[in-house]
């Protein structure tokens, strides 16, 4: 239950190891991914996977200029982001916190001063 590294910042997707089998997941497909103790929930507009893996190694495999993590449980997809308010992201319903270790790092990223 492990990710397939995926380091090249050229490619768009990664394969995860889920229910025994390995599946493709195109970055482009990925809302956010959320930490769960040992599991990781990889959000997807269609589904949810979970997968056994290190969050800290699943964040090194994505590409820095389409993912960012803001919290110690989430990285969120810097596309699928609908609006930001104080130190909270919206992707769809969810609302996702912008912990204050991550503060400085996502707002420089999305190019807006953060306010409180």
């Amino acid at each position: 239950m492990t990710v397939i590294s995926n380091t090249s910042e050229t490619k768009n997707y990664l394969f995860v190891k889920t229910d025994g089998k390995m599946v493709k997941v195109n970055f482009e497909e990925i809302l956010f991914i959320e930490g769960l103790k040992d599991y990781i929930a990889i959000n997807k507009k269609t589904e949810k996977l979970i997968i056994l893996q290190n969050f800290k190694t699943m964040e090194e495999n994505l590409p820095t200029t389409r993912f960012i993590r803001v919290h110690k449980s989430y990285i969120v997809s810097l596309e699928k982001i609908d609006s930001v308010e104080r130190n909270r992201i919206f992707i769809g319903t969810k609302i996702i916190p912008v912990g204050d270790t991550y503060k400085d790092a996502f707002f420089t990223k999305i190019n807006k001063p953060y306010y409180n």
